[in-house]
C-alpha cells in the first residue's frame, strides 16, 4: 500500500515562504486576531483600497446629488460621515495592533541580527587566531631553513 504524501497545512505553506527565522517564529506565534489585523492593515494601507474607497465616495455623492435613485443621504452627507467615523473607529486600533506587531518583529529581527553578528565575530576571531598560529609555525620553519642554509654555506 503506497503511503500518501502528507499535505502541508496553510500555515505551514505560509511559514515556509518566510525563510528568515524571525519571520517563521513570528508567524508561528501569531494569534488569529493578530493575523487578521495584519491582513486588514495591509489591505487598508494599499492604493487598491484607496482607489476603491474614492470610487465608492464619488458614486455615493453622485447618486445623492443627482437623485438618480433617491436622496437617502442629502447634501451634508451625514450617513456617509457616520460610515467614515465607524470605519475610522475600527481602522485606528487595527492599524495600531499591526504597527505594534511590526515593531515587535523589528525588535526580534534586531536581536537575531545581533546574535548572528556575535557568532560571526567569534568565528572571525577564531580564524585570526588560527592564522596567527600558522604564521608563527611558518616563521619557525623559515628560521630553521635559514639556519640550515647558513650552516651549509
Amino acid at each position: 500500500m503506497a503511503q500518501e504524501a502528507e499535505m502541508p497545512t496553510g500555515r505551514a505553506v505560509v511559514a515556509s515562504e518566510h525563510k528568515h527565522p524571525v519571520n517563521v517564529l513570528f508567524h508561528d506565534e501569531a494569534t488569529l486576531g493578530e493575523r487578521v489585523a495584519d491582513k486588514v492593515a495591509s489591505g487598508i494601507g494599499s492604493w487598491w483600497f484607496l482607489g476603491i474607497q474614492s470610487v465608492f465616495i464619488a458614486v455615493w455623492i453622485t447618486l445623492n446629488v443627482e437623485a438618480v435613485v433617491n436622496h437617502w443621504d442629502p447634501y451634508p452627507f451625514i450617513l456617509l460621515n457616520l460610515a467614515f467615523t465607524i470605519q475610522a473607529a475600527y481602522t485606528g486600533p487595527v492599524l495600531l495592533l499591526s504597527g505594534n506587531r511590526q515593531a515587535q518583529k523589528d525588535r526580534l529581527r534586531l536581536e537575531h541580527t545581533a546574535e548572528v553578528a556575535e557568532e560571526s565575530e567569534r568565528a572571525t576571531i577564531a580564524i585570526l587566531e588560527e592564522i596567527e598560529r600558522n604564521t608563527e609555525a611558518t616563521l619557525k620553519v623559515l628560521e630553521h631553513l635559514q639556519k640550515r642554509r647558513a650552516a651549509k654555506a
